[in-house]
């Protein structure tokens, strides 16, 4: 079966700095993908190739079973929104959603029908006689989104359409617009570098660093099994213990020996990633001495900052601890403890990850 959008051996440099190498990825009609990574990763630029604003330098771009790689942005089939919402701040929110229907050709009734249907859906219907800038923030996202979805694009591109917003409309907006493109189904692609927010929208989370895609899954499966060091430590918070393989083929940690499967040769050293809410204090068969440096009170838990005692480790180690936990645990700042490794959750990287 043909994917709908399908991008193929993308290459793009900008001078000598090489914004993207050998990009390759499948997306499924319907699905809300997301391109997470930081600064410079390459994601936006990613996003740009598709709506043709930035030239392909090497590959192609399929979509609906047509190479669009040379078209410019007019003859593409997409909706797009940005991060600074880009509405005319000279035409009312009615006149904005209106403009690209005008120039489809749609008569007046159509398009009055149009606008409404959508300010309405994204819960504005009494905001059309309105200016962009008599609205908030949050509210102005909605209009742009309202203005792209209104062409009825076969595919919707969101770049970092929520980074401008405050937490708490973040949040709201965001289930909001993933509620909308599951209602819709349309075929979906945000650039962002907020994984909460990747977490929460995506159905695939498309993971970039210095314009490579180090990993493609799930959020679950991207936490639960990052495929390098690069995205255990941005997705999500992870500890990094070194570690050593010996002639036995087992691996320690300190005097602590790990039942882990190794990924390099006997006597080699060993990465080992473990999530803070994977530690527990206690006693246990692989546990490690440390002493309790500072707690931070989180919410539903406290973090508390560990450091070795007896071991080496290139940084404290963080432990997450549920609050109805903490009452039956002796610890605080300057308290003695061992905490307890789970081999289930260690994530095992090799010698080049150091």
């Amino acid at each position: 079966m043909q994917s709908f959008l399908s991008i193929r051996n993308l290459g793009k440099k900008f001078g000598q700095f090489t914004a993207l190498e050998d990009i390759s990825l499948d997306i499924e009609k319907g699905e809300f993908v997301c391109f997470l990574g930081p600064s410079g990763c390459g994601k936006t630029t990613l996003l740009r190739m598709i709506a043709g604003l930035e030239e392909c330098q090497k590959g192609e771009i399929w979509q609906g079973g047509k190479e669009i790689t040379p078209l410019p942005p007019e003859k593409r089939d997409f909706g797009i929104v940005f991060q600074s919402y880009a509405l005319f701040p000279n035409l009312t929110v009615y006149d904005n959603i209106a403009f690209g229907l005008h120039n489809q050709g749609k008569s007046q009734s159509d398009v009055h029908v149009l606008v409404n249907e959508w300010l309405e859906t994204v819960g504005l219907p009494d905001s059309g006689h309105k200016y962009p800038g008599q609205l908030s923030g949050g509210q102005q996202q909605r209009v742009a989104l309202a203005r792209a979805l209104a062409l009825s694009p076969g595919l919707l591109l969101l770049d970092e359409p929520l980074s401008a917003l405050d937490a708490k409309v973040r949040v709201k907006l965001r289930e909001s617009i993933r509620a909308l493109q599951k209602r819709l189904g349309i075929t979906t692609v945000m650039v962002t570098h907020d994984q909460e927010e990747a977490m929460a929208m995506a159905d695939r989370i498309v993971v970039m660093n210095h314009g490579h895609i180090e990993q493609v899954g799930t959020s679950k499966a991207i936490y639960q099994k990052p495929a390098s060091k690069f995205v255990a430590q941005f997705v999500g918070s992870m500890n990094f213990l070194d570690g050593i393989v010996d002639q036995q083929n087992k691996t320690h940690v300190g005097e602590t020996t790990v039942a882990v499967d190794p990924v390099c040769r006997q006597n080699d050293r060993v990465l080992l990633g473990i999530r803070p809410e994977d530690l527990t204090f206690g006693e246990g068969t692989s546990e490690l001495p440390v002493t309790v440096e500072n707690m931070e009170f989180q919410g539903t838990f406290v973090r508390a900052e560990c450091s070795p005692r007896g071991w080496k480790s290139r940084k404290n180690i963080k432990v997450d601890v549920p609050i109805h936990q903490l009452s039956g645990l002796a610890i605080s700042p300057g308290s003695q403890s061992s905490i307890v490794l789970q081999e289930q959750h260690i994530h095992v990287f090799p010698p080049e990850a150091f």
